[in-house]
């Protein structure tokens, strides 16, 4: 028999791959920080002798879920005293794009202690992982050592890099504000000092913060940037009508024309948003491989009207990879299972109909984390060769009785009371539902403290 680190043994194994499929009471594998085998249980306890044994009969095992789209530094905003609403919010239809572009573009840069963000955020990342989130990804925001630190403590899976712009709002004139060149020497510094830390759990990515407001200088070297530090990249674009619409008067042109010719589109690249999408844009997303990451939770809390156009639907019939996230996290913190509820709910009530999007589709959208995480063709599915990121998920409770396929079990009748183990690089950090890297009780109290400091 050859030695294992660990084996996870007679679950129920899904691969969202092979949609609608799973493999009934199989075992999975794992050698330092690879799955090596997923085979039947019998016949992995016959070759393998492991270090350590979770017992999962009875649970469905399944790919590590991915938040794609969280703005992590806005948690520092959580302690803002609760009013009841007297109008629309700031994001909700409170102003116009040109002024939240510009206020977005001066947060990214702003100065924050590593020390307050790692504080505030280990209780968020430890939450995160025990919801099943294996892989989160920072879409913008300040503070990014100490985001890094955070997740390196916790054990969790994160990219996170400088989101870039260089044109804002100022005394009435939207125009250019910053000088690329400098951006882009700073996103490069940023890359060489954190990319692949924690056994490659860390990637760095660089990012556009929206594409209004980057000039075709900064999408060229961001795109330029991103191939030459082979390193993942993302940008938030077609939005809705009124952030396109002013696109259209800033650059004359419409935002998917500027992002293709200046090579911004590109397998590393994930177009976050893309609810204001037409036919030809779902077509250039298509050709140039980017994957699209849709926040139907967040769109919807937020009042965006992004599902009438129908897009996320027509971009999977096209072929396009799709990722979910949240970003509206910092207000609730939402787990794998309300992302995919979300989508599920908003694209069948937009389509009028309840195959607008299938079950299938979604639990491969909670869990595509792969390019979005950078790493492709290493996460996402439970194979040999692949990074060991991987959620056991009990199925033995009342709201599970009934079919016990893995799919329905995730995307309809899962919960986090559900969540047994997580394992993120091959290592246990959620054991009996309880995370094992931090004392929860005393992060969250030390977080209180910070916010309220």
């Amino acid at each position: 028999m050859t030695r294992c680190d660990l084996m996870i043994r007679g679950g129920d194994v899904l691969d969202p791959e092979t949609p609608g499929s799973s493999l009934a009471d199989h075992s999975v594998v794992i050698v330092d920080d690879h799955i090596v085998e997923v085979a039947p249980r019998s016949e992995a306890g016959e070759r393998w002798r492991p270090r350590r044994m979770i017992d999962a009969s009875g649970c469905v095992i399944a790919p590590g879920f991915v938040d794609a789209h969280v703005h992590l530094s806005a948690f520092l905003m959580t302690p803002v005293h609760y009013t009841r609403a007297n109008g629309p919010s700031l994001f909700g239809g409170g102003a116009g794009p040109e002024d939240l572009v510009t206020l977005v573009a001066q947060m990214t840069s702003m100065p924050i202690p590593a020390e307050v963000t790692s504080t505030v955020l280990r209780p968020v990342f430890a939450a995160l992982l025990a919801a099943g989130f294996t892989s989160v990804v920072d879409a913008g925001g300040s503070g990014l050592d100490g985001i890094i630190d955070a997740a390196e403590q916790i054990g969790i899976r994160l990219a996170t890099g400088p989101s870039l712009a260089d044109m804002w709002n100022h005394e009435g004139e939207f125009g250019r504000q910053a000088d690329s060149d400098s951006l882009l020497a700073g996103a490069r510094t940023f890359i060489g000092r954190h990319d692949r830390r924690a056994d490659g759990r860390i990637r760095a990515l660089v990012s556009a913060v929206e594409t209004t407001a980057c000039t075709d200088d900064l999408l060229r070297g961001i795109a330029r940037l991103a191939k030459d530090a082979d390193v993942p990249t993302h940008v938030h674009c077609l939005i809705d009508e009124s952030s396109d619409a002013l696109h259209r008067k800033v650059h004359g042109s419409q935002p998917i024309d500027r992002l293709d010719e200046t090579g911004m589109l590109s397998p590393r690249c994930t177009a976050m948003h893309v609810g204001n999408a037409d036919d030809d844009a779902i077509e250039v997303l298509a050709a140039s491989g980017a994957t699209v990451n849709h926040n139907p939770l967040g769109n919807m809390m937020l009042g965006w009207h992004t599902m009438h156009r129908r897009a996320i639907p027509r971009l999977l019939a096209a072929g396009v990879p799709i990722v979910l996230g949240s970003d509206y996290s910092p207000s609730m913190i939402p787990t794998p299972f309300d992302l995919m509820h979300a989508a599920l709910m908003a694209h069948r009530e937009a389509g009028g109909t309840d195959d607008a999007i299938v079950l299938e589709d979604v639990v491969g959208m909670a869990t595509n984390s792969g390019a979005v995480m950078g790493r492709p063709g290493e996460l996402g599915t439970i194979r040999a060769g692949q990074l060991a990121d991987l959620v056991v998920l009990d199925t033995s409770a009342p709201h599970h009785l009934g079919s016990r396929h893995p799919v329905p079990s995730l995307a309809l009748r899962g919960r986090t009371s559900d969540i047994r183990t997580v394992i993120v690089n091959g290592a246990v950090v959620v054991e009996d539902g309880q995370v094992t890297t931090v004392d929860v009780d005393q992060a969250r109290d030390d977080a209180l403290a910070t916010l309220r400091g």
